[in-house]
């Protein structure tokens, strides 16, 4: 077990215990937790927002006391018989891993909260967390947790830009699991759809229909449209052609830029941004954490962690919250 497998397991230990003494003493002095900010795309850029938006529970980049200090405040009333955080699979890297985890808990309001996270640990060599990005489905917690509350948008206009990532002697999995994401900025989805192998799922969450999004069963493409659940590369691949003949993009599709990535054998985790000009003029800019599975004949599955909320927003499925 490496040492960022063994903090990250210990946090989500000390996290389902609701013991946030167990997660201050697993944090370096100056770490941080991220969240994604929904309609709110600056809000959760790190570079342009390092403060973050201020507003709980998508809250861009918080230092971690100031985390601590308002889940403590928040924690109790919003889940008097507390939330459980179950570890469902872990992409091991030395200084960094992602663990999978699906939450459970009965909000004060008494909504079930069913999340699914993915969450990222980085750590330093003394094996304290110095990051954690946490990548879930924004659009359930803001209807739980924040109260259905509307959130202002915003553009990421003037951030630098990034450079395209650096393949020389990388693993043979990782140049696999990033082999797609040209081809989906071209649009062209037949050179996509040739990187899967022929019984090849996709997962992404589900929004509203929390049913849905358990990945051990299957989903519906049909009601949720991308917050769907697991569903065959087949019915994914059509539903995209149909987007694509339906003028959802102005620009060919969706440009991906993968930034951060942990390579665990057959495993490859993936942190990337998304972005796309939608058929109606919307700016579609996503952040992913992306969990590729590659076999010898292809990708085999994919479970995609994106903004969901900004999903919503835009493309206009499963908003939960005003506009």
């Amino acid at each position: 077990m490496t040492r960022a497998v063994r903090t990250g397991m210990d946090f989500v230990s000390a996290l389902d215990r609701g013991s946030l003494g167990g997660l201050a003493r697993l944090c370096a002095a100056d770490a941080t937790w991220w969240v994604d900010t929904g309609p709110d795309r600056r809000g959760g850029d790190p570079v342009l927002a390092p403060h973050g938006s201020g507003r709980f529970p998508l809250h861009g980049l918080m230092r971690m006391d100031d985390k601590l200090a308002l889940m403590r405040s928040l924690g109790p009333k919003a889940f008097p018989t507390g939330c459980r955080q179950i570890p469902r699979r872990v992409i091991a890297g030395d200084d960094t891993c992602v663990i999978e985890v699906e939450g459970y808990g009965v909000h004060a309001s008494g909504l079930e909260y069913a999340n699914r996270y993915g969450f990222v640990f980085d750590v330093n060599p003394a094996g304290a967390v110095v990051a954690v990005r946490e990548y879930l489905d924004t659009s359930h917690a803001q209807h739980v947790v924040g109260g259905g509350a509307a959130v202002a948008r915003s553009s990421l206009d003037d951030r630098p830009a990034r450079r395209a990532p650096d393949l020389a002697d990388a693993p043979t999995a990782l140049v696999t699991a990033l082999a797609p994401w040209p081809a989906l900025a071209r649009g062209d989805l037949d050179a996509f759809g040739a990187l899967f192998t022929a019984d090849a799922t996709w997962w992404t969450d589900s929004g509203r229909r929390r049913d849905l999004g358990r990945q051990h069963r299957w989903g519906d493409l049909d009601a949720n449209g991308p917050l769907h659940g697991r569903v065959t590369m087949t019915g994914k691949l059509a539903a995209m052609r149909a987007r694509l003949a339906g003028g959802a993009y102005r620009s060919a599709a969706v440009e991906v830029t993968a930034e951060r990535w942990v390579v665990d054998d057959t495993l490859v985790a993936v942190e990337a941004r998304g972005e796309a000009t939608l058929g109606d003029g919307s700016r579609y800019q996503n952040r992913y954490l992306w969990v590729v599975d590659v076999q010898p004949g292809g990708i085999a599955e994919v479970r995609e962690y994106c903004d969901t909320l900004h999903v919503a927003d835009l493309m206009g499925h499963d908003a939960e919250v005003g506009r």
